[in-house]
């Protein structure tokens, strides 16, 4: 597992952005659907952008893997936890779109290619190996995710988005020392 969580280190700071570049290939913006309301706020900064655009890769990460273990995980603890995490990441994924449309952003809601090697090799684990790789994948996640969101609850140019990253990185401590309760390894950084 200790390999798991080196390469999900890696794989987490990658989205971070690298001197202003975003993680991801650009693409060009999505046109908004018929029915969305036209953005009501100026678009966001590209440092913002970038930064809601991983929040939203991470939500669909922590959304698989934490929906497996609601079946797959073997403890009721775990279970509870994984669909605590579910439930959380998914307010969080529609707080984020609602935030960002305002700016005329559409999030993609997709998991990169590293998320979603990871994600199909935790799928072929079962019992305990399952639990304890998964808890281990938690940890490290929130613990990457508390760093940026605590960098955009400084940083953010756009006041709503700042409010939004200082309040999730409370509920992101909460999942962290969670799983650490239930015995992930403590994450490394």
């Amino acid at each position: 597992m200790k390999n798991y969580a080196v390469w999900f280190l890696c794989a987490s700071v990658s989205l971070l952005p690298a001197a202003g570049l975003a993680a991801r290939p650009a693409t060009p913006p999505a046109a908004p659907p018929a029915a969305a309301p036209a953005p009501s706020l100026p678009p966001l900064t590209e440092s913002d952008s970038t930064f809601a655009e991983n929040v939203s890769a991470l939500n669909a990460f922590e959304i698989t893997i934490s929906k497996m273990a609601t079946t797959e995980a073997k403890r009721r603890k775990v279970q509870e936890f994984a669909a605590r995490s579910v439930k959380l990441h998914t307010a969080n994924e529609t707080a984020l779109s609602t935030l960002t449309l305002k700016h005329g952003l559409t999030l993609h809601k997709e998991m990169s290619p590293d998320e979603d090697e990871v994600a199909a090799q935790l799928k072929t684990e079962t019992g305990a190996k399952f639990e304890r790789d998964y808890l281990d994948l938690q940890a490290q996640a929130a613990s990457d995710a508390l760093a940026m969101f605590q960098n955009e609850a400084e940083s953010a140019a756009d006041p709503e988005l700042k409010t939004y990253a200082s309040t999730t990185a409370d509920t992101l401590q909460t999942l962290l020392n969670d799983s650490l309760k239930l015995g992930a390894a403590k994450p490394s950084r």
